[in-house]
């Protein structure tokens, strides 16, 4: 709690000595029905890598029809430097306390039933980048993101996987912060940025999957597993 109040008010300070100041508005509440459909599919699909280009994909087709929403209208591009900074900032808890909660479980490894690990993390972190602003008198509205970390260890060790994983969602997290500042000055289209977004988020996947080259394969009858 306290690490990520911490990190929320960095990051609250960074969006806004960057500019980066998001106006609610009523279109913003569509967010919330289309990030409960998309984690009823796959929960991974409710981080909103997915969320805001869904989002926008939606109001494309719609004006491709003749109707033009303005709850569509939102600004694209700062969500995705917003993203950016959040991944920045999940990865810097997971590196630092990704492994602090770790239980076995049973997982398959080579048609065998091996001892591993889960990782199971989740840490509020309170925004004030949410400004509904007159030019003369910003009202801030405080909010609170909750960032979650879960992987299982088939190898090596809980320290190994968090920080290997949290130094990838680092790396994702600047890389989105890049793509985010070129969409935002005009040199890359929003729909580019957009779609890169979830791109790179699976590509992070993708790396998780690679095992290490000398796995630590453990019993399962050695092991105290919790279902």
């Amino acid at each position: 709690m306290v690490r990520g109040t911490i990190l929320g008010v960095v990051l609250s300070s960074l969006m806004r000595a960057f500019g980066i100041t998001i106006e609610i508005t009523l279109g913003m509440m569509m967010l919330i029905p289309f990030t409960m459909l998309l984690v009823s599919i796959n929960p991974k699909w409710g981080c909103f890598a997915y969320v805001i280009p869904f989002t926008f994909v939606i109001g494309e087709v719609l004006k491709i029809f003749g109707h033009d929403f303005e709850i569509f209208q939102m600004p694209y591009e700062k969500f995705i430097i917003f993203i950016g900074f959040l991944h920045l900032v999940e990865g810097i808890l997971v590196i630092r306390c990704g492994d602090e909660l770790v239980r076995d479980i049973p997982v398959f490894h080579n048609n065998k039933i091996i001892r591993g690990q889960l990782l199971k993390k989740f840490w509020p972190v309170p925004l004030i980048i949410f400004v509904g602003n007159d030019g003369i008198n910003p009202t801030f509205i405080p909010l609170y993101a909750i960032l979650g970390y879960m992987d299982v260890v088939k190898y090596g060790t809980p320290k190994m996987k968090a920080q290997s994983m949290g130094s990838v969602i680092m790396v994702y997290g600047m890389a989105i912060i890049f793509l985010g500042e070129l969409v935002y000055g005009g040199f890359v289209p929003v729909f580019i940025g957009l779609l890169l977004m979830p791109i790179g988020h699976e590509f992070m996947f993708l790396i998780n999957y690679i095992p290490e080259k000398k796995p630590v394969v453990k019993s399962v009858k050695k092991a105290s597993i919790e279902i």
